[in-house]
């Protein structure tokens, strides 16, 4: 009985205890605010974004627009009478480089020879002073370029004119005008084709690597760094520099007007001086840019100071960034073309004229 009593007690007591988890979780809750009315959209700030977009598009358009204009028409053209023509051939010489109505027109010997036969078909421009400054560069290229300057010599009068270097492919191209100028200090010749490649099998030997090669015959992979080269590999790329280097004689007396024997023995690779070259007659006078200027108007007929027209200037677009963009673009384009020949090509490199 007294137990059952204090059961109830027990029982009584705690219905009568107030609640202290709620009182406890509702003294825990703050007070939350209502939320702030909904914004509108923020128009000035897409107004902003809108116009800055434009401006910047627009400003793209009217750079492009220029350099399609300035791609016909240079200010010399504005000029009255007859004009030499001046083309320069400056930097490594290659096939490489597009172009595009934004960065401007084609580059490498694509470019040059596009000029070249621009000015062949000018009526205005008399006779063309082609300004060289190169150490040389691929054979195709440089025999391309050769062949249009003897295309154009054909024509009307043609000067070459050597600023610092014009070695070995820059020669070729040289050799095909009708009179090469040189400064006394030029460096030019180098007569001869060079081919170069790396091996590093004995490397990869000592770090334990190996290279599994599968080619489609004996020859796929001449020229290899994973493995020594063979002899008949050798004497392969032997004969082939052979055949180039016989072209580029060949080329350069039938252009010079000079015997082939002798210009093989000044066509053994070395370097000349300006100086030196005139005196073994592969060049025909010495002076500056404004002396083969001066001579090439003589030679076309103009008399006095000769008005310019120079070809190939860089668009304004080129000249605000310093051809980086064009530069971006051509990496791009030659990384697609290198994925989609890369079976075609084989891993020597080409045959080089510097």
């Amino acid at each position: 009985m007294d137990e059952f009593t204090s059961d109830q007690s027990r029982q009584d007591n705690q219905r009568s205890l107030p609640d202290d988890s709620e009182n406890t979780y509702t003294q825990a809750t703050p007070s939350v605010p209502p939320p702030p009315p909904p914004r509108g959209p923020r128009w000035g700030l897409i107004i902003g974004i809108i116009i800055a977009v434009i401006a910047f598009f627009g400003g793209l358009l009217i750079l492009g627009f220029i350099g399609l204009i300035s791609s016909f028409t240079q200010p010399t053209d504005l000029s009255l009478g007859p004009k030499v023509g001046v083309i320069e051939v400056s930097g490594p010489i290659s096939a490489a480089g597009g172009g595009s109505w934004l960065f401007g027109g084609p580059r490498g010997s694509r470019a040059v020879m596009a000029q070249l036969r621009q000015a062949a078909t000018d009526k205005a421009v008399k006779a063309v002073v082609v300004r060289i400054n190169s150490p040389g560069g691929t054979v195709a290229a440089s025999q391309a370029i050769y062949k249009e300057v003897s295309r154009l010599a054909e024509q009307k009068p043609v000067v070459a004119s050597l600023a610092d270097v014009a070695a070995s492919g820059g020669y070729y191209i040289a050799s095909a005008a009708d009179v090469i100028v040189a400064n006394p200090g030029t460096i030019t010749g180098s007569i001869g084709v060079i081919m170069e490649t790396l091996t590093f099998y004995e490397l990869m030997e000592k770090v334990g690597l190996d290279d599994v090669t599968i080619t489609s015959g004996q020859y796929k992979d001449t020229g290899s760094p994973f493995r020594p080269m063979r002899a008949d590999e050798r004497q392969l790329l032997e004969d082939m520099l052979q055949d180039v280097y016989e072209q580029f004689v060949t080329d350069v007396a039938t252009a010079r007007k000079m015997d082939i024997d002798v210009v093989k023995k000044l066509a053994d690779g070395r370097i000349y001086t300006g100086s030196q070259a005139k005196e073994a007659g592969l060049v025909d006078q010495l002076g500056n840019f404004h002396d083969a200027v001066q001579l090439a108007a003589e030679k076309g007929g103009i008399e006095g100071k000769p008005a310019l027209k120079e070809y190939g200037r860089a668009s304004p677009w080129g000249s605000l960034f310093g051809g980086a963009a064009t530069a971006i673009a051509d990496e791009i384009r030659q990384s697609y073309r290198q994925q989609a020949s890369e079976l075609l090509l084989p891993p020597t490199p080409h045959p080089q004229l510097r």
